[in-house]
């Protein structure tokens, strides 16, 4: 039997507290795909890369290009959000 996968849209890895170091393989992590995402997050309340974290499909209108910068969230807050294309691509 041959699988075929006719989901279209990016794959982000999802975790809403990612273990540190991430593990993929773990099974707080899952996989995430929509037909409307083209971006992958990684958003934290500091820029320190080994602080708690969160992953997965970028909402609408939050990435426009790659790489990390400063967003305001939806309460206001500063959110350190590091944005990619590609699938797979926010576990790092």
């Amino acid at each position: 039997m041959i699988y075929i996968d006719y989901t279209t849209g990016t794959s982000c890895y999802y975790c809403a507290d990612c273990p540190i170091p991430f593990n993929a393989k773990l099974n707080s992590v899952t996989v995430n795909t929509l037909a409307s995402a083209n971006w992958c997050a990684k958003k934290s309340s500091t820029a320190d890369p080994h602080a708690r974290n969160s992953r997965g499909p970028a909402e609408p209108g939050l990435c426009t290009a790659h790489g990390c910068s400063w967003k305001t969230g939806p309460s206001g807050q500063a959110i350190w959000t590091c944005c990619c294309q590609g699938d797979f691509c926010n576990c790092g």
